[in-house]
């Protein structure tokens, strides 16, 4: 049974009591299941950015409830100024793909490291904010 890696950004999210990254977030993890199943990488991308959602919201302590989808509890932060503009577009990019993925369309390898591309850009913004919002001495390692 797969683990949930111990990075250094792992291990600061679980400091702050959120939930933890599946990839720790390391977008190669889904880059090297892409080779194999694209579909399945997309489908773990969209867990994670639903996960990493929540967490957002929780950190800027927007209201959310447990039935918020990733992408509403998006547009929540959006609102609240927790996320820019361009990140919003950034998201529903991978959303509508990853979406496609979990409900079973076929999608290419290369259509898989599009969006695993701006999924690299997200996780960087992701670090940027757990240094910026929450954790004045987090480095990425």
């Amino acid at each position: 049974m797969p683990t949930i890696p111990l990075t250094e950004a792992n291990r600061r999210i679980l400091e702050l009591g959120l939930q933890p990254s599946p990839s720790g977030l390391d977008i190669s993890y889904y880059r090297e299941m892409a080779e194999r199943d694209p579909n399945l990488a997309l489908a773990g991308l969209r867990i994670e950015i639903d996960i990493l959602a929540r967490n957002l919201a929780k950190g800027f302590k927007v209201d959310i409830s447990e039935r918020d989808s990733g992408i509403r509890l998006l547009r929540k932060l959006q609102s609240a100024n927790a996320i820019t503009r361009e990140q919003m577009e950034l998201t529903k990019i991978v959303f509508q793909l990853t979406s496609a993925a979990v409900h079973g369309e076929i999608i290419t390898q290369g259509e898989a490291n599009s969006v695993l591309d701006i999924a690299d850009v997200l996780a960087e913004h992701y670090l940027a904010w757990l240094s910026w919002g929450l954790i004045d001495d987090f480095e990425k390692p």
